[in-house]
C-alpha cells in the first residue's frame, strides 16, 4: 500500500521491487516542479518542457535497481532534467509566443504592453548563461534554497549566490527599458 506521506526513498525502494504504483506516486509528486523548470529553461516551450520531465523519470525508472537517493531524489531528477535541457539548448529553440488575453476591460494597448514586457522577460531570461538562467529559475520561480539548488546542480552554495545575483544584474541591464512599466504594473 502505497501513502500519500511515504518518503520518496520508501518509495525509489519499493519501485525497484517493480511496484509500479510506488513509481507513479513518485512521478505525481515531482513532475510538475520538473516540467516548470524545463520549460522556463528552454524559453517557454512546454512541449519540450514535457518530453523533458518524461526523459528524467525514464531515466530514473531505467536506475531504478540501483538508485541510491538518501534524501536526494528532488535534486537527481532536475539534475537530469537539467542536463537534458543543456543538450537541447544546442539546438535552436522556437520560442512560442503566449497567448495572454488579459483582465476583462483592459485595454488592447494595456494588453499589448503587457505581453510585450512579458516576452521581453523571456528573452532576457534566454539570453542569460545558461549555468546563470538554471540557478534563476530554479530559485525565482520555483522557490527552491540555495542548498537545494546546489545540490541539483552539484555546485557549492556560494556559487548559486553568485550566480543569481550576476543574473539579477543582467536582467536588471537588458530590462532596463522597461523600468517605468515595471513600476506601473507593481501598483
Amino acid at each position: 500500500m502505497i501513502h500519500d506521506d511515504e518518503s520518496d526513498d520508501s518509495l525509489m525502494e519499493k519501485a525497484a521491487a517493480g511496484n509500479t504504483a510506488a513509481f507513479d506516486r513518485i512521478v505525481r509528486r515531482h513532475q510538475h516542479r520538473l516540467q516548470r523548470f524545463a520549460t522556463r529553461m528552454l524559453g517557454g516551450d512546454s512541449a519540450r518542457g514535457a518530453d523533458v520531465a518524461v526523459g528524467a523519470f525514464l531515466r530514473l525508472w531505467e536506475s531504478r535497481g540501483t538508485f541510491r537517493s538518501c534524501g536526494q531524489l528532488g535534486a537527481w531528477l532536475l539534475k537530469s532534467a537539467y542536463r537534458q535541457c543543456l543538450d537541447l539548448l544546442g539546438e535552436r529553440i522556437h520560442e512560442p509566443l503566449d497567448a495572454d488575453f488579459g483582465t476583462p476591460g483592459e485595454s488592447l494597448d494595456a494588453r499589448v504592453e503587457k505581453t510585450a514586457l512579458a516576452q521581453a522577460v523571456r528573452d532576457a531570461v534566454m539570453e542569460l548563461p545558461q549555468s546563470h538562467r538554471a540557478v534563476l529559475v530554479l530559485s525565482v520561480y520555483e522557490g527552491m534554497s540555495y542548498d537545494a539548488i546546489a545540490a541539483a546542480l552539484e555546485i557549492p552554495a556560494g556559487t548559486v549566490a553568485s550566480r543569481k545575483n550576476h543574473a539579477i544584474s543582467i536582467l536588471r541591464g537588458r530590462l532596463a527599458a522597461w523600468n517605468d512599466d515595471l513600476l506601473e504594473l507593481r501598483q
